[in-house]
């Protein structure tokens, strides 16, 4: 009756990971910009929209991207369709990731905690400034091509010599 309750917590010590237990795959990140009410996309490695929507909001993101890579993603704000600003954030390591060295053996190490993206910590939030406030209120100018006697006098006054 023994051996089978040593082999189960021998099987318990050397199987756990202590990220995995403590984590979850996904994390919760909150994104604002800078001005705020501004539409945002979360773009993964690859250029796939994750999620988007309007700051202030929270984005749940992935940890990992894959077997001992951080999750890696580039948020863009725009305003009337054009991107005025961008922050890529990467996960880092997740601190109970060393908690294997003292729990979680190898297994946890190697296999367990990088399989499941828990080993990683995306940040709590990120805040994404727009180019300048100048250049969201500039209203886009064309080019116009025009002749010289449909100017007014005041407009060929302006005009510069090259």
């Amino acid at each position: 009756m023994k051996l089978p309750i040593a082999t189960f917590t021998a099987c318990s010590l050397f199987l756990s990971s202590c990220a995995t237990i403590v984590s979850s795959r996904q994390m919760p990140t909150a994104i604002d910009s800078l001005p705020s009410k501004m539409a945002f996309k979360v773009l993964d490695k690859n250029g796939v929209v994750v999620t988007q929507g309007v700051t202030p909001s929270t984005a749940t993101l992935n940890r990992s991207s894959g077997y001992f890579q951080p999750g890696k993603y580039t948020i863009e704000i725009s305003k009337n369709g054009k991107v005025v600003g961008k922050e890529t954030i990467s996960a880092g390591i997740n601190a109970w990731y060393f908690g294997n060295v003292l729990l979680g053996g190898l297994v946890g190490m190697v296999i367990v905690d990088p399989l499941s993206g828990a080993m990683y910590r995306m940040p709590e939030s990120v805040t994404v400034s727009a180019a300048s406030a100048t250049a969201l209120n500039t209203p886009q100018r064309d080019l116009q091509l025009v002749d010289i006697s449909s100017l007014t006098a005041e407009q060929r006054n302006k005009l510069v010599r090259i």
